[in-house]
């Protein structure tokens, strides 16, 4: 009897310290939320000061954690150097019995449970609506042990985006905005990001880090030309009997159809010289040099100046300073979209018996002679055709992203059938040996894509042929991907990057078609920002 009632004594005072730290928890869970409510009206310049009660709760269990302990919280938008943010945040914690902490941070309330799971007990300040991110952050400093009532005064504010004298204006003009916090509650921030924003969200367990990702719209137009090429400051030369004219593959293949319509289109200077034909038109952001028998048999459109001994000579069309080049939008963000969502075995078709692919590698097999791929998504890991590659898309539409480097070695091929279109997703480089090439049936460039990131390169060597579009625009940083043209290759359909030499019998032959087709199809998958707006609001919190 004594053993018996001894137990139910102890399994009620169980009972009774764990309703009490329940019952602490909800008390500490309503003092923080005021405090959020409190500190939010000084952060953001309604209150000089507020005041707030702790005594609910042990009011000795609470505390300002600062610096890197109180988490982090940084802001990126792709083509800016330097993060627009990167603040540590701070925040006031409570401490209970077993284990259980809740923490005002970031403007939010959360909490942390004795199995470590976090939860948000109220939402921080951060907010997307109609393509519109508001971030008005609030951070915490102050006396490290808090007691009977806290003190909360304003410690200045800085507006990080917009900021004209920093050059951040909006709207957003192309690229991503990363959020990345960094804290023991990042699963809890997770959740919230994933709720209110339906954004890319991306954890890093190790670091305690998650990552909120939100694309600015993306300008990719149908290809106007042979070449659309660089950035401003970046200049091409077309020289040596280097000849670009035009098709029109809806009519006919190349040697039915061909023209004098082409369009190359540069942001930078351009030099046309040594017997080099443009048959078409010229578009420069920059100078142009027109030198040695150069010639232009279309139109001429420059943004600087027009010089040289073949100028205007050379120049059969009008020209005019009026140029306005504007180049599309990077690729960067489709392809690792495009990666993400192929990378997993249960998202793509590698394991369709079909076709010649090592499910367990991830790369081409049977490609020594010919080897196959029909319509589907498919995942490699890099491609090296040494023989022939068929890409059937009589079925449908063709997917292949390729994780690393896209090589065909010398007098390899790759053969485009079928009629629909095939597009490669490429994060390497792409290169081409020695009279390699590829086909596409009736010299159908709309129907292969090769999209490419700003920093790659491409290289066409002696004699190689390439039919389709080779898409890689830049992005600020880069001008796009770097594109190397030898000795007689030849391009039927367009190149969108970074071109700066064009020489030696080499030949640009523009697939007027190319006007009439997206550039880039279905590209959005995550949620569209155009408006940013950040700012970092101090606050002290302080033993009264």
């Amino acid at each position: 009897m004594i053993v018996s009632t001894t137990a139910v004594v102890a399994l009620g005072a169980d009972a009774i310290a764990s309703t009490q730290s329940q019952l602490d928890t909800e008390r500490t869970n309503k003092v923080l939320t005021q405090l959020d409510s409190q500190a939010a009206l000084v952060a953001l310049g309604q209150s000089e000061v507020q005041r707030v009660d702790l005594s609910a709760v042990g009011s000795n269990r609470y505390r300002v954690v600062d610096g890197t302990d109180g988490g982090e919280i940084r802001v990126e938008v792709d083509g800016v150097a330097t993060p627009i943010i990167e603040q540590e945040m701070g925040k006031v914690v409570y401490e209970g019995e077993g284990g259980t902490r809740v923490a005002y941070q970031g403007g939010g309330v959360w909490r942390t449970n004795a199995d470590g799971q976090g939860v948000m007990v109220s939402p921080p300040e951060l907010h997307y609506r109609n393509a519109t991110l508001t971030l008005p952050l609030v951070t915490v400093s102050g006396d490290s042990s808090l007691s009977g009532q806290a003190t909360v005064t304003d410690n200045g504010s800085m507006q990080a985006y917009p900021n004209t004298t920093l050059g951040r204006t909006n709207p957003l003009q192309s690229g991503r905005v990363n959020v990345v916090v960094q804290s023991e509650y990042y699963r809890a921030w997770g959740d919230y990001f994933e709720e209110r924003t339906d954004g890319g969200v991306a954890y890093d367990h190790v670091n305690e880090e998650v990552t909120l990702t939100l694309s600015v719209p993306a300008t990719n137009p149908p290809v106007a030309g042979g070449i659309v090429s660089g950035a401003p400051g970046t200049s091409m030369t077309i020289k040596n009997n280097a000849e670009a004219d035009s098709y029109n593959s809806s009519n006919g293949d190349y040697s039915a159809t061909v023209a004098e319509e082409t369009r190359i289109i540069a942001a930078g200077d351009v030099d046309v010289e040594n017997n080099a034909v443009i048959k078409g038109s010229l578009e420069a952001g920059g100078d142009v040099d027109i030198a040695n028998n150069g010639e232009i048999r279309g139109n001429l459109s420059y943004g600087g100046t027009a010089s040289g001994g073949g100028y205007p000579g050379g120049v059969d069309g009008w020209d005019e300073q009026n140029a306005s080049v504007t180049s599309p939008d990077s690729v960067e963000l489709l392809i690792d979209n495009r990666r993400v969502g192929a990378d997993d075995s249960s998202e793509n078709d590698n394991d369709d018996p079909s076709v010649d692919i090592d499910e367990s590698t991830n790369t081409l097999e049977n490609c020594g002679s010919t080897c196959e791929v029909t319509a589907g998504t498919y995942y490699l890991d890099y491609m090296n055709v040494p023989g022939t590659l068929r890409i059937d898309s009589s079925g449908g539409p063709v997917n292949i992203v390729v994780d690393g480097d896209v090589t065909l070695p010398n007098n390899a091929n790759i053969e485009v059938v079928g009629g629909n279109r095939v597009n490669l997703y490429v994060e390497g480089d792409v290169t081409y040996g020695q009279n390699a090439y590829n086909s596409v049936t009736g010299d159908e460039a709309p129907n292969f894509w090769v999209y490419t990131n700003p920093g790659a390169s491409a290289t066409f060597n002696n004699n190689a042929v390439f039919v389709g579009v080779l898409y890689g625009p830049g992005d600020g940083a880069n001008p796009g991907t770097s594109a190397t043209l030898d000795n007689n290759a030849h391009v039927y359909g367009g190149i969108v990057g970074d071109v700066s030499f064009i020489s030696n019998n080499y030949g640009v032959h523009y697939d007027e078609a190319l006007t009439n087709v997206q550039s880039v199809q279905n590209a959005r998958t995550i949620p569209a920002l155009t408006y940013l707006h950040v700012s970092v609001n101090r606050v002290n919190v302080t033993a009264s």
